[in-house]
């Protein structure tokens, strides 16, 4: 099972030729989207699950970011596409609440101190809920996202997991440069 940031869908996306999220996805170096394509298209064609949770964040926020252009939808819509078709999606139960405008997931006060983001506090939520369902965590993917790189020694102490696509020294450079 795993759980894969908007920003890997994104960067996969963006490496096809009628992308609309081309301009914006990160990381902008080709090689590096197409190493984070690579993974999400191994991805695509196994058998492994992804997780999503129930209140249906995580695929709004996929819809909100790759919306279907006139051409094709992106990649990254595909591939989820893909893993509801052929039934390899585990959802799980959230807590949420409608603040400002955001529908966002609800973590313990203690856990939302290790995610400034809220926008990032339903992939917590989803790797938290599966732990208990599953008695796994499956990991948080992301590419081109100095968050998670961030927060990530602080939230493994709480038992999550990751899978970083991008060599470490992105990361590092891109936190040292503020």
């Amino acid at each position: 099972m795993y759980l894969v940031d908007t920003n890997v869908m994104l960067a996969a996306s963006a490496i096809l030729e009628l992308s609309n999220v081309a301009t914006r996805a990160m990381p902008q170096e080709i090689e590096l989207r197409e190493t984070i394509y690579e993974w999400l298209a191994e991805f695509d064609l196994s058998d492994r699950r992804i997780v999503l949770d129930e209140e249906g964040l995580v695929r709004a926020e996929y819809e909100r970011n790759m919306p279907f252009n006139m051409h094709e939808q992106e990649y990254g819509m595909r591939v989820l596409q893909s893993k509801i078709d052929r039934m390899l999606v585990e959802y799980v139960p959230i807590d949420s609440l409608e603040a400002n405008g955001e529908h966002i997931a609800v973590l313990d006060p203690t856990h939302e101190l290790l995610v400034p983001d809220r926008e990032d506090r339903k992939w917590v939520a989803c790797a938290l809920a599966a732990q208990i369902l599953f008695d796994q965590v499956p990991p948080i993917v992301y590419g081109a996202e100095t968050d998670w790189f961030i927060a990530e020694a602080q939230l493994m102490a709480i038992g999550l997991c990751f899978q970083r696509l991008l060599p470490d020294d992105w990361y590092t450079s891109r936190v040292a440069a503020g």
